[in-house]
């Protein structure tokens, strides 16, 4: 039973941190790797340096992978409350430019400062 409480207590917690993220997203970053850092960096964190255990390592994933569940992400076929919010309002070519941003290099330095 514990175990089922603090997985609702982390869940609650990482909607909360969903609200800002979702308020970038209509802001539009300016490019991938303002995107990356701001949104998905709050998370994931920089350099596969996660804040938690939930999110997954996405830095050096493969491309495709990370595209498809992004869609899925987008499309609700894959329910998680935070990432369905961020990629709510993800076009197909920032899914792609994403995706290959994080296949490719991940974070890079001094973006976001």
């Amino acid at each position: 039973m514990t175990s089922i409480r603090f997985y609702r207590i982390s869940s609650l917690l990482l909607l909360a941190l969903a609200l800002p993220a979702c308020a970038l997203l209509d802001k539009k970053p300016t490019s991938t790797a303002d995107t990356a850092y701001y949104v998905c960096g709050g998370c994931h964190g920089p350099a596969n340096i996660r804040v938690d255990l939930m999110p997954p390592n996405i830095i050096g994933q493969k491309q495709t992978y990370l595209a498809n569940k992004l869609r899925d992400y987008r499309s609700k076929t894959r329910i998680a409350p935070f990432m369905n919010g961020v990629t709510a309002k993800l076009s197909d070519a920032e899914i792609d430019d994403l995706a290959a941003y994080f296949a490719k290099n991940g974070f890079a330095q001094g973006v976001g400062q």
